[in-house]
């Protein structure tokens, strides 16, 4: 899937933000280190990576169905003149992948050979491919079947490319959800969070109670979205939280 990448004519699509997932009970750890901290990977033993999706958080935590505040999703909304060195990228969550959460069209490969990562602009390659440009990327809007075969003249040997197509295409289920269809980039080391780099927060509207807290967390980004906590599973907060880093694209004029 990389070498038809590097080797296509595709159009170099513009990389949106990084956003990156957390349980809000990390956000003391982070603000005080002022870092997004990498953890011992379960996946890819035994790095410790920081993980990101491009352009749209894919909350990773299993669903929970009565959860405790600490356990709802704080995303940090990201944007690098330079990127931290990458690790691995994939065009889905490599943990759903390994813990056979998609079908097995997809994961009857090797999870390594959608490994896309030595060439950062393999990124918006892959958004061009399979979703045209970002905002229809952010919105999970695929090119159809027939549209990318015709396109991009794939045959059988390409099989790769057209089950990651395929897995986008699909409605979402509460064993794949939004992991399906969002490209991750793991980062092998902690990620200082710098004014210049952090575009936002969106982060549940009780921790305003918080106010030492909230008062770091405005010294370190004018754009904080805050959500309501209301009775859910942890999965029901997922488009909440989409809205949210929507909002804050605007908010900061980022056109997708």
């Amino acid at each position: 899937m990389k070498e038809f990448l590097e080797a296509s004519n595709l159009e170099i699509a513009k990389e949106p933000p990084w956003t990156h997932s957390a349980s809000c009970g990390y956000i003391w750890d982070y603000v005080e280190a002022e870092k997004i901290l990498a953890f011992e990977c379960r996946v890819f033993k035994p790095d410790n990576l920081c993980y990101f999706f491009v352009g749209r958080p894919a909350y990773k935590r299993n669903e929970i169905h009565s959860p405790g505040d600490w356990e709802y999703p704080l995303v940090f909304v990201m944007r690098f003149g330079i990127a931290p060195k990458i690790k691995r990228i994939f065009p889905f969550d490599s943990g759903a992948f390994v813990d056979q959460r998609f079908p097995t069209y997809l994961t009857m490969f090797d999870v390594n050979r959608f490994d896309i990562s030595g060439d950062q602009r393999n990124i918006g390659r892959l958004i061009s491919l399979v979703y045209k440009t970002p905002q229809l990327y952010f919105e999970r809007r695929p090119v159809g079947q027939e549209e990318l075969r015709r396109e991009h003249e794939l045959t059988p040997r390409h099989r790769e490319i057209e089950a990651v197509a395929k897995l986008a295409r699909e409605n979402a289920t509460p064993e794949m959800d939004d992991r399906a269809a969002a490209i991750e980039v793991s980062v092998g080391e902690d990620v200082p969070i710098l004014p210049e780099n952090l575009l936002g927060i969106v982060i549940p509207d009780q921790y305003e109670l918080e106010r030492e807290l909230f008062d770091r967390l405005k010294q370190m980004t004018t754009f904080i979205e805050t959500y309501r906590h209301l009775p859910s599973t942890l999965h029901g907060y997922h488009a909440r939280i989409v809205d949210c880093v929507d909002r804050i694209y605007k908010r900061a004029g980022i056109v997708l």
